[in-house]
């Protein structure tokens, strides 16, 4: 027998997150807003960095430098087996970045 189970909203995680985890969300949802086109998914990043923005405590100034490293990040072309731009792995890589994480660990205001 199927059950159907009816699919309700779910509230974000946000107010859950640390400072350090508010960062990191911002800077992989900017960073998806600069290498999509689509203006769907462009959108939906920008939206969702404003989110974990509005949550943060930091000043902008961090912001504008965790921007600097999103851009090279943005700029970079990979290769692979397939032919793709790869724009979610040059994201996915910017998060694990030593630059970023060494800023947010030094500049983050808890």
């Amino acid at each position: 027998m199927l059950v159907w189970q009816p699919s309700f909203a779910k509230e974000a995680l946000t107010t859950q997150y640390s400072q350090s985890e508010l960062l990191k969300n911002w800077a992989l949802s900017h960073c998806l807003a600069l290498v999509y086109k689509d203006d769907v998914v462009k959108n939906d990043a920008r939206a969702t960095a404003s989110a974990y923005l509005e949550y943060g405590k930091q000043s902008v100034e961090i912001y504008h430098e965790i921007d600097e490293i999103a851009k090279k990040y943005s700029g970079l072309k990979y290769n692979g087996s397939i032919s793709s731009d790869f724009n979610t792995m040059k994201c996915i890589d910017f998060i694990h970045d030593s630059e970023l994480n060494e800023l947010i660990e030094r500049r983050v205001e808890k």
